[in-house]
C-alpha cells in the first residue's frame, strides 16, 4: 500500500474517489447503485408506468413475440444476478479467510467482469438488439467472473497452515473453511452447467426459452430437447440457492467473527451436507430424461434445502441473542426474557436482518413444501402427490396452468428479492450508517418484506384452494383475473410493499452519494 498526500483541486478529488471505488466498501456501494439504476431503467416500461402514462416513459419498442421476450428476460436475469453474486464475493474477501495474494486476483476480474456483463446484457436486450458485439462483450464479462471464481476457490482452499487457527477454535475454523471451499466448487460446477446450456444445446444454433414454458410436457410451444429444458431449470434453481448459501455463510461469519461456540460448529457441519445434497439433486435433475433414477431427484433438493433452512434458523437466534447482549451489556444476565427480546427492537438493522432468515421459511419454505406435496394428481405417470388425496385438493398439475406458472415465476422472485434485502441490511451495518436514516431504511425494508411477501404468498397459493376455480381449466388465463373478482386490492397492496423497498434503496443511494461528495469516504492509501 502506497500512502498518498491529500491534494487540493478537481483532479486529485477524482483520484481520491476512484481510489475509494476500488476498495471493498467502494465496490459494494457502486454495485448496489448500479443495480438500483437497472431497476429504475426497467421500471420506465413496467406495467405500473404503462397504466399511469398509457405508454413507456422512454420510446423503447419491444418485440411482443414470446421468444424475443424470453431472450430479453434471460439477459435481465443475468444482468442483475451477476453483479449481485460479485457483491457476495466481495464480502467473502473481506470477512472470510482468503489468501492475501489472491484477493486482487478475485475482486478486479469480478468487479469489471460483472459490470461489463451486466451493461452489455441490458444494452443488447433493450437498446441494440441487433448489436451482437454486445452479446460477445457480455460473454467476455461472464468469462472474467468465472476466472475470478476459480481464483477464489484457490484462495480459500484449506491446507495444514491455512487458515490460521488457534487451539480454542481450530476445529470450527477448519469446518467453516471446508464449507466455504465446497460452496465455491458447487457454484463453479453450476456455472459450467449454465454455460453448457448456452454453448452446446439448442436447435439451429440458438434456442431461447424460459423454464416456466415447459411445466407440462403436453404444452411445449415448440420442440426442444428435454435434456436442454431440465438443464436450464437446474441451473436457475441451483444458482439462486447457492447465492443464498453464500449470504448465509457470510452473515454467519459476520455475526460470529471468532468462529467459536458449539452452535457455529453445528451450523457449519450441517451446511456441508446441506449444500452438497441440494447441488447434487439439482445436477441429477438435469439427467432425468436419460437416466432412470430410483426416486425423484427433487427430493434431494428438498432434503438439502431443509438442512440449510435449519442453519438459517440457528443463525437468526444467534444474531438476535448477540444483538440483545450488545444493547443490554452487563445487565443482560439478570434481564428477563421479555427485556432481552425487547432490546433487539432497539437495533432495527440487526432485528430486520436476522428476521429475514425466519421470514423466508414462512413465505418460501412452507409454500414450496405445500406445492411439492400437492403437485401431481392420480393421472400423473409418477403417481399422486401425498397431500392431493389427503386434503382432497385438485393437484397443481391438474389445475389451471395459470396457477402453476404464477407460482413457478413468483416463488423464486420472492426468494431473490429477500436475498437482496438481507444483503442490503448487511451493507448498512458494515458501512456503519448512523442516525435517523439507519432506522428509516431498516424499518422500511422490514415493513416492505412483511407486506409484499406475506401477501404475495397468499396471491400465489390461495387460488389453488378455490375448488370452483381449480377444477375449471379454462375459466382464467391469469391469476390476476381471479383476484380482480375476489380481492382486487391485494395486488395493489403488494405493489405498495415493493415501493417501500424502492424508497429504502433510494434513501441509501442518496445517503451514500452525499457521504462520498462530502469527502467522508475518502481513502488515504492506494488499494492493492
Amino acid at each position: 500500500m502506497n500512502t498518498i498526500e491529500k491534494e487540493e483541486g478537481i483532479l486529485p478529488w477524482f483520484k481520491y474517489k476512484i481510489h475509494y471505488g476500488l476498495t471493498f466498501k467502494g465496490m459494494i456501494t457502486f454495485t448496489i447503485v448500479w443495480e438500483f439504476c437497472i431497476i429504475l431503467f426497467l421500471s420506465t416500461f413496467s406495467e405500473p408506468i404503462k397504466l399511469v402514462l398509457g405508454q413507456p416513459l422512454f420510446p423503447i419498442t419491444l418485440d411482443p413475440d414470446p421468444i424475443e421476450k424470453a431472450g430479453r428476460l434471460i439477459m435481465v436475469y443475468h444482468g442483475i444476478a451477476v453483479p449481485f453474486i460479485a457483491t457476495c464475493a466481495y464480502f467473502v474477501l473481506e470477512y472470510m479467510d482468503v489468501r492475501e495474494k489472491f484477493k486482487s486476483r478475485v475482486k478486479y476480474p469480478l468487479f469489471f467482469g460483472s459490470i461489463l456483463a451486466s451493461a452489455n446484457a441490458l444494452l443488447f436486450a433493450y437498446v441494440f438488439p441487433e448489436g451482437w458485439i454486445l452479446h460477445g462483450l457480455y460473454l467476455v464479462g461472464l468469462s472474467l467472473c468465472f476466472y475470478g471464481g476459480v481464483m477464489l476457490l484457490i484462495g480459500v482452499f484449506p491446507t495444514k497452515s491455512f487458515p490460521e487457527r488457534g487451539p480454542e477454535n481450530s476445529r470450527n475454523v477448519l469446518v467453516g473453511q471446508l464449507a466455504l471451499t465446497l460452496l465455491a466448487i458447487c457454484i463453479l460446477i453450476s456455472v459450467i452447467l449454465g454455460a453448457a446450456v448456452g454453448a452446446f444445446f439448442g436447435q439451429s444454433g440458438l434456442t431461447v426459452m424460459l423454464a416456466e414454458y415447459f411445466l407440462r410436457h403436453d404444452l411445449y410451444p415448440y420442440f426442444v430437447e428435454e435434456l436442454f429444458i431440465d438443464a436450464i431449470k437446474a441451473h436457475l434453481h441451483v444458482m439462486l440457492a447457492l447465492i443464498d448459501v453464500i449470504i448465509l455463510l457470510v452473515v454467519y461469519r459476520y455475526t460470529v467473527p471468532d468462529q467459536k461456540g458449539k452452535w457455529y460448529l453445528i451450523s457449519m457441519i450441517l451446511a456441508i451436507p446441506g449444500m452438497l445434497i441440494l447441488s447434487l439433486g439439482a445436477w441429477f435433475v438435469t439427467l432425468n430424461s436419460i437416466v432412470t433414477w430410483p426416486f425423484d431427484m427433487h427430493y434431494l433438493i428438498y432434503a438439502g434445502a431443509a438442512i440449510l433452512v435449519t442453519v438459517g434458523i440457528i443463525l437468526a437466534f444467534t444474531g438476535w441473542n448477540k444483538a440483545s447482549k450488545e444493547v443490554l451489556g452487563d445487565s443482560y444476565d439478570s434481564a428477563s426474557w421479555f427485556t432481552r427480546v425487547k432490546a433487539v427492537f432497539k437495533v432495527p438493522v440487526k432485528f430486520a436482518l436476522y428476521f429475514q432468515f425466519i421470514w423466508v421459511n414462512i413465505v418460501m419454505t412452507i409454500g414450496g413444501i405445500f406445492l411439492a406435496l400437492s403437485l401431481r394428481g392420480e393421472t400423473d405417470p409418477e403417481g399422486a402427490s401425498p397431500l392431493t388425496n389427503v386434503l382432497g385438493l385438485v393437484s397443481f398439475r391438474d389445475g389451471p396452468l395459470a396457477i402453476e406458472t404464477t407460482v413457478a415465476r413468483g416463488h423464486w422472485h420472492v426468494l431473490a428479492t429477500l436475498s437482496a434485502i438481507i444483503l442490503l441490511l448487511l451493507v448498512i451495518d458494515v458501512l456503519d450508517i448512523q442516525g435517523i436514516w439507519r432506522k428509516v431504511i431498516a424499518w422500511l425494508l422490514f415493513a416492505g418484506s412483511v407486506i409484499a411477501f406475506g401477501l404475495a404468498t397468499i396471491f400465489l397459493y390461495f387460488p389453488h384452494l378455490d375448488q370452483t376455480w381449480a377444477t375449471n381449466l379454462t375459466k382464467y388465463v391469469d391469476v390476476q383475473e381471479f383476484w380482480n373478482e375476489t380481492a382486487f386490492w391485494l395486488p395493489l397492496v403488494i405493489d405498495f410493499g415493493i415501493m417501500l423497498f424502492v424508497v429504502a434503496i433510494t434513501i441509501f443511494c442518496f445517503h451514500q452519494l452525499i457521504e462520498i461528495l462530502k469527502g467522508r469516504k475518502d481513502v488515504k492509501e492506494f488499494p492493492e
